[in-house]
Order: structure tokens, then C-alpha cells, then sequence
């Protein structure tokens, strides 16, 4: 197949099927997969980032999962340098690139980049990081809301990594965060096609209810329990994730078994709801509705990526 020095970004909503209909595209088109999860590239968060088992990792080479350890450092900008060399590195060998998840800022940094991450200040870094240890993650929340309400918005005020990042660069240089990603970055060597999957509401947030269950079933508490064994923090920007934020205040006494998994259920819920509403504001898109057939949903991206060819 002649991939026209194509990359492929299948996006949506957290439970709408990404990662196995990725997989069927990669595996019928010569493709590898790129995660832009988050979350999936640390390692030890298998259950709770619901991240594909090893015999789908083995079926079709995955990119960017299982890189970091839970405290390690990464963030968007990083990631958008490093998956647009690894597309090059894939296209090089003529195959096919897919770059698969739902991590909204990821996916923007690869195809606009951002602002040079040379732009920082480990003093002011450290004040801001003590003061959120000592004042708690809303005070710093709302002076990024005053400061820079757009990237506020974007963000959970649980997200202690990107409130400092924000705040770091507002006092570092005078200018938003918002304001840097504004500015031209890149010029990419590639064609991206941008192919979105959508759901009806009530079927996604049932399945996404049905995962969560699954997930509990499957051992994440277990899975907390391990990383808290293995000396890793639960304030760590990393397991603010929502699931395992739950599971560690059931540990702790906060909240009862029920109240934990409808906790899940719902910040789950909540998070697939500003996924999309993220993605929507996204440029040429090209949205399809997954049902139950997901060979489906492979045929006609498919013909979204070939139909070039035909011209």
C-alpha cells in the first residue's frame, strides 16, 4: 500500500473503542500503533489505564506504553518531539503510523508542537510545587484561572504537574501558557488524516460503567495496593488519574466500597464528556459512529486513508 507519507490519528472518548479497532486498522493496513494515552506509558498502571494486554502488544508494535516509571518526568511537549521522530522512524520503513488515544494536549502537541521547553526556572518551579504541597492544589488552581483561564480550563484541579507548569511560565516569561501554543512551532513532515470515533451518549457511559466494574474485578485495588508497596506516592501527578485517586481514599478510610466505584464511574464519565468536547473544537475531523461492528468502523477508515489513491 502506498501510505502517501500518511499518519493516521484515531481519537475519541475514553471507552469508545480506540484501542481495538486501532489495532484491526494497524494489523490490515501494515501499520504500528503509537499510544497518545497519558497514562499508559507508565509502567505498573495496567488495570486502571486499562492499557491493551501483552498478546495485543505483541500482535502489532506499540510505541510510547510502558516507557516510564510512575514518578518519572514526561509531558506534552516532550512527547509531541518524540512521537513526530518515531513517525518518521515508522513512515521510514514503509508502514503505516496510527497514533491511537484520547490524551487531547498529546495529540495537539504532535501535530502543532509547543513552545520551547527550554523555558523554565527550577527556583520558581520548586516554590510553586512547595506551595501546593503546603496550600493544596486550589489555591494555585485559581491563580491559574486568573492568569491563564483558557489553559485552566483545559486542565483538573487535580493536576498539580500542569497548575506549576502553567503558573511557572506565566512568571518565567510574562506571557500565558496559551499564548506560547499560540505561536507558530512546526511545519510536519507527514499527512495527517484525523479520524474521530464517536458513541451515543447512554451506550458509551454504560459501557464505560461495565469497564469500571471490570476493572475492579480484575484487581486494581490490588494494583494500588502494589504501587503504594513499591514506595510510590498517591499525590504523584501520575496516580491523580482518575480510579486510582478513588481506590487510595477507599484505603484510606474516606469512602465506603460503593461510594469508591460510583466515584470511578462518574469522574470517568466526566472526563469521556470534556474529551469530546475537546476533540469537536478539533479541525478537519472526520467523525464515525462505532456500533457493535467494528470491522465496520476498519473498512471505512480504510477508505478514508486510501482514497487518495484513487484520485
Amino acid at each position: 500500500m502506498n501510505n502517501l507519507n500518511k499518519a493516521v490519528f484515531i481519537v475519541g472518548p475514553t471507552g469508545v473503542g480506540k484501542s481495538i479497532i486501532g489495532l484491526r486498522a494497524a494489523e490490515r493496513l501494515n501499520g504500528e500503533i503509537i499510544s497518545a494515552d497519558s497514562r499508559q506509558m507508565y509502567r505498573g498502571m495496567d488495570i486502571g489505564t486499562d492499557k491493551p494486554p501483552r498478546e495485543i502488544l505483541e500482535r502489532v508494535p506499540h510505541h510510547f506504553i510502558n516507557i516510564l516509571e510512575p514518578d518519572g518526568y514526561y509531558n506534552s511537549g516532550l512527547f509531541g518531539k518524540d512521537v513526530r521522530k518515531k513517525i518518521d522512524e515508522i513512515l521510514s520503513i514503509n508502514k503505516l503510523p496510527f497514533i491511537v488515544g484520547g490524551s487531547g494536549l498529546y495529540i495537539k502537541s504532535i501535530l502543532e508542537g509547543f513552545f520551547d521547553e527550554k523555558i523554565k526556572d527550577p527556583k520558581t518551579k520548586k516554590k510553586l510545587q512547595e506551595r501546593a504541597r503546603k496550600e493544596g492544589n486550589d489555591l494555585l488552581y485559581k491563580e491559574l484561572q486568573e492568569a491563564d483561564p483558557e489553559f485552566a480550563a483545559k486542565i483538573s484541579v487535580n493536576d498539580t504537574q500542569r497548575i506549576v507548569r502553567g503558573l511557572e511560565v506565566f512568571l518565567v516569561t510574562g506571557k500565558l501558557l496559551t499564548h506560547h501554543w499560540k505561536e507558530p512551532h512546526i511545519s510536519l513532515h507527514f499527512q495527517p488524516v484525523l479520524i474521530g470515533l464517536r458513541k451515543d451518549r447512554t451506550q458509551l457511559y454504560d459501557t464505560i460503567n461495565k469497564r469500571v466494574e471490570r476493572m475492579l474485578a480484575k484487581g486494581l485495588i490490588d494494583e494500588a495496593k502494589t504501587l503504594l508497596r513499591k514506595g510510590y506516592s498517591p499525590d504523584i501527578n501520575a496516580l491523580q488519574t482518575y480510579g486510582y485517586r478513588e481506590v487510595f481514599n477507599y484505603l484510606d478510610g474516606a469512602m465506603t466500597y460503593d461510594e469508591m466505584v460510583e466515584q470511578i464511574k462518574k469522574r470517568t464519565r466526566n472526563f469521556a464528556k470534556r474529551q469530546m468536547t475537546w476533540f469537536r473544537k478539533m479541525r478537519n475531523i472526520t467523525w464515525i459512529d462505532v456500533g457493535d461492528d467494528k470491522e465496520e468502523v476498519v473498512d471505512i477508515i480504510t477508505k478514508i486513508i486510501t482514497i487518495d489513491e484513487k484520485k
